[in-house]
């Protein structure tokens, strides 16, 4: 028993640590288990966190049996042979399923860019004062929470925008935003 440990626990750090050297060798691997990975969504949700009941990524599989080896060759005996393995096998699930989780939680994350005509559509905050026909900045802050700092001068040149000023972006010349107070 203890060479089956040992092999799990080889298995389980050897192919993590290939994929990171041979990043190549990453994509090779992935396609041997696309045909199990077909991304089941077999699992429950808390918050806006999938739980994947199924961790069956090359990843998750490897962590498991990473996880089954070093607790087999650490706890086991030569007598407590079904208590090693009820353990192996229930901490390996767990920390397969805490890592396939984590995978699909990093795939679902985006970032969302806006144009500049788009940015129009906000207020921004002015961060450092406009002064009189000269330039300062602004902060334009989106509804999913992208925060975007610009250089930015007045509508009217003869006009000064104070600090923490709400604004209206006009338009954009190039890199520079043209604000106005907004009106309330």
């Amino acid at each position: 028993m203890e060479k089956v440990f040992l092999i799990c626990l080889i298995i389980g750090c050897v192919i993590p640590l290939l994929t990171l050297v041979f990043s190549g060798i990453a994509d090779a691997f992935d396609g041997v288990f696309d045909f199990i990975d077909f991304d089941m969504d077999a699992g429950f949700e808390i918050g806006d966190t999938t739980i994947c009941l199924l961790p069956l990524s090359i990843n998750s599989i490897c962590t498991g049996l990473l996880i089954y080896g070093l607790l087999g060759t650490f706890l086991y005996d030569g007598d407590n042979f079904l208590f090693v393995n009820l353990i192996g096998i229930g901490f390996a699930y767990l920390a397969a399923v805490v890592v396939q989780t984590l995978i699909r939680k990093l795939r679902k994350v985006e970032h969302t860019t806006y144009s500049k005509e788009q940015l129009l559509l906000f207020d921004a905050k002015v961060i450092h004062t406009i002064v009189e026909g000269g330039f300062g900045a602004i902060s334009v802050s989106t509804y999913d929470g992208i925060t975007s700092t610009y250089p930015a001068k007045a509508q009217n040149p003869k006009q000064k925008i104070s600090q923490d000023t709400i604004v209206t972006i006009v338009e954009f010349q190039e890199k520079m935003a043209i604000v106005k107070p907004k009106e309330c």
